[in-house]
């Protein structure tokens, strides 16, 4: 049986983890054994990769001493596994597997997973610059560039990746079991959210690409309008522990329409209690919170980046980001269609995902990739 070792950064609550863990978790992994390396130790979805049998492996690479024993370890993995083939995920993921991939002592498919937009570089966190600009350089060594979006695509193309041999492959959303209503209602009561009372959620982050200041002014201008709802924020940096975001609904005057969730490992349960998903993100990818929703039947309200628009397609509302009076009255605008209509339009974008974005799909990609040969020298197109 083939090997394959996948090399991300960490193991964290969020959309490209859960594309990795729908993937190796999948048939896939009885034609092609997989391995995990994750670069940082974080808390986060070890337990549902160790309930799947995948072994995972951590470089420690959060402290000094992590960082200077890291190319050993990788190179005495590296030689212990001898993967068939190294897969990055994420940039700082695809970098740690060029190393691996020049450690390995033979030539193994060497692939790079991207599932992030660099929009701008005004939109880019300070540390993620020199990673860009390595990427850059090595990008001409992958056998294959996978993109989860063809804005990822593009814009990576523009910021001068090698082209010749990129393919956008979307994340894949496997079939969702049915959730009870009793789910919707116990999660209601732990909250103490009324049941007449509509759920708007948002499962995000508190970095700049989520523009999460946007999110709550659209939220401020939704209840100065009248409205009601209840917000359910929550990922990393979206808990109570959060000062600066704690300081923001206070300065907008609605903390009491908002509930900071945090870090959360029963996503599913919390879309099963929405009657919105939503984004407010300046740049995505393809952003896995939402096909999830739609999944699960749930329409969404989100703004114009990376794909969003092209997979929720008619089936939710799309505004143009960085415009909060444009989110909240889309939000008011779903809340206000007979319940009928909404639920046509939640069956509506579980057919889409089912159609068009199902894991299934997705696997015979992925088979036939890693079927390709390896490139015999690093590609100078």
């Amino acid at each position: 049986m083939s090997k394959v070792l996948y090399v991300i950064t960490s193991l964290s609550v969020g959309g490209a983890q859960k594309a990795l863990l729908n993937l190796v978790a999948s048939p896939l992994s009885t034609e092609y054994k997989p391995f995990v390396l994750a670069l940082r130790p974080v808390d986060g979805v070890q337990g549902q990769f160790a309930q799947a049998g995948i072994p995972v492996y951590e470089l420690q690479l959060n402290h000094w001493k992590g960082m200077l024993a890291a190319p050993l370890r990788l190179w005495r993995l590296v030689r212990d596994i001898r993967p068939d083939i190294i897969h990055g995920w994420m940039h700082h993921g695809n970098l740690a597997a060029v190393l691996a991939w020049l450690f390995a002592g033979c030539r193994p498919l060497l692939l790079w997973g991207m599932h992030h937009t660099p929009e701008a570089a005004t939109a880019e966190r300070m540390q993620h610059a020199l990673v860009l600009r390595l990427g850059q350089w090595l990008s001409r060594f992958p056998d294959r560039i996978l993109y989860v979006s063809r804005r990822s695509q593009q814009r990576h193309r523009e910021l001068g990746y090698a082209s010749g041999r990129s393919l956008v492959v979307a994340n894949g959303i496997a079939a969702r079991t049915h959730l009870s209503a009793d789910v919707r209602e116990d999660l209601r009561a732990e909250l103490g959210v009324a049941d007449e009372t509509p759920i708007i959620g948002s499962l995000t982050r508190f970095v700049p690409e989520k523009d999460i200041p946007n999110l709550v002014e659209a939220i401020r201008l939704f209840v100065q309008g009248g409205n009601k709802a209840c917000f359910l924020l929550a990922g990393e940096g979206m808990g109570t522990d959060n000062t600066v975001l704690a300081e923001l609904l206070e300065s907008a005057g609605c903390q009491e329409s908002v509930r900071l969730l945090g870090v959360r490992k029963d996503a599913g349960r919390l879309i099963a209690a929405m009657d919105v998903a939503t984004l407010a993100s300046r740049c995505e990818a393809f952003p896995l919170f939402l096909a999830e929703a739609m999944a699960a039947g749930v329409p969404c309200v989100a703004t114009d980046v990376g794909d969003i628009a092209e997979f929720i397609g008619s089936t939710g509302l799309i505004v143009p980001r960085e415009s909060p009076a444009q989110l909240a009255a889309a939000w008011a605008q779903w809340l206000a269609l007979p319940a009928t209509e909404r639920q046509q339009r939640g069956q509506a974008a579980q057919s889409r995902i089912r159609d068009t974005y199902n894991l299934d799909a997705v696997i015979d990609t992925y088979r036939s990739i890693f079927q390709e040969k390896p490139l015999t020298t690093p590609s100078l197109q």
